[in-house]
């Protein structure tokens, strides 16, 4: 273990330090320390206090290390987008391997088309499943007709729920508590620690458990600041990535209980494939989704469903 290390990379990210992202990172910053014996440190940077939260600074090498969503990265390589595609994954195990800097096809396959772009995506971890919440119960997809559901600003978002039969509306989060209450908005989607955490048990009855689409957290690297690296340390680094996003998954699945517990105790009302939502309609009508980014996604999805954990 040495005392000063060789090398000090920064990694900088929109999210605060105790937030999923935030741990995510930290655990990783700790296993990068321990797999290279103390020669790389990683220094954390939150709230975008390094730089914003976007590809560019990682590409000039303002940083070394960033989190990005894959499918915002879209421009460089639109294929990214299958990553995020709604119910591609089987379970948290093939989403995992998808992520797995050593093993994954889709992985490999993505980080050689980006060789010139200056960056790679090591792994991801999913801060959860997204689910709806709505001021009256939807069961169906007939329940959804016409549910002004604010969305995340992207077309990936927008297309998913107005193929779900919604007014997909989109509207950055900080306005979504005010435009519940004053019914601008009927809905929104979210996984539940973003439910718990800004308290939207408050001004929504109901969640349905859709869990269609996964909240993932792409952790993307400098391609020269990796070159830079001995073989030891970068498969030190890779090894890092992996294994932090795998404690993280991890943690998240078992906070998860934990999440919709407090939804309930506050008075939220959970509709899920056991008590009448119709899981089916929702994966069927998601399929327009693939048809309309056939051509952005190529034949992504099908490298995504081929992987076996």
């Amino acid at each position: 273990e040495v005392t000063t290390p060789d090398k000090v990379l920064k990694f900088t990210d929109q999210n605060a330090e105790d937030s999923p992202a935030g741990m995510w990172e930290q655990k990783f910053a700790d296993l990068v320390k321990e797999y290279t014996k103390g020669h790389i440190e990683v220094e954390l940077y939150f709230n975008n206090t390094l730089c914003g939260y976007d590809i560019q600074p990682l590409q000039a090498g303002i940083c070394d290390f960033i989190q990005y969503v894959p499918s915002s990265a879209g421009d460089l390589d639109s294929r990214l987008g299958a990553f995020d595609a709604p119910y591609i994954y089987r379970d948290a195990d093939h989403r995992l391997a998808v992520f797995d800097p050593f093993n994954s096809e889709p992985l490999k396959v993505i980080n050689e088309a980006l060789k010139d772009d200056g960056v790679m995506l090591l792994s991801s971890f999913n801060s959860g499943y997204r689910q709806i919440t709505c001021n009256f119960p939807i069961r169906n997809l007939s329940d959804m007709k016409g549910a002004k559901i604010r969305v995340v600003p992207s077309d990936l978002y927008q297309q998913l729920f107005t193929a779900f039969g919604a007014a997909a509306t989109p509207m950055a989060f900080s306005e979504v508590p005010t435009a519940l209450i004053t019914n601008v908005i009927d809905g929104q989607e979210n996984p539940y620690s973003v439910i718990v955490s800004s308290a939207l048990y408050e001004v929504q009855k109901y969640c349905m458990e859709t869990n269609h689409l996964p909240t993932n957290h792409g952790l993307w690297m400098n391609r020269n600041t990796y070159e830079s690296l001995t073989p030891e340390q970068q498969e030190a680094v890779l090894k890092a990535a992996y294994d932090a996003s795998a404690y993280m998954d991890k943690y998240i699945l078992d906070k998860v209980e934990e999440y919709k517990k407090i939804c309930e105790d506050n008075g939220m009302e959970i509709i899920d494939a056991e008590n009448g939502l119709d899981i089916d309609g929702f994966k069927a009508a998601a399929e327009n989704v693939y048809d309309y980014f056939a051509e952005d996604w190529g034949d992504m999805p099908d490298l995504i469903r081929a992987v076996q954990p």
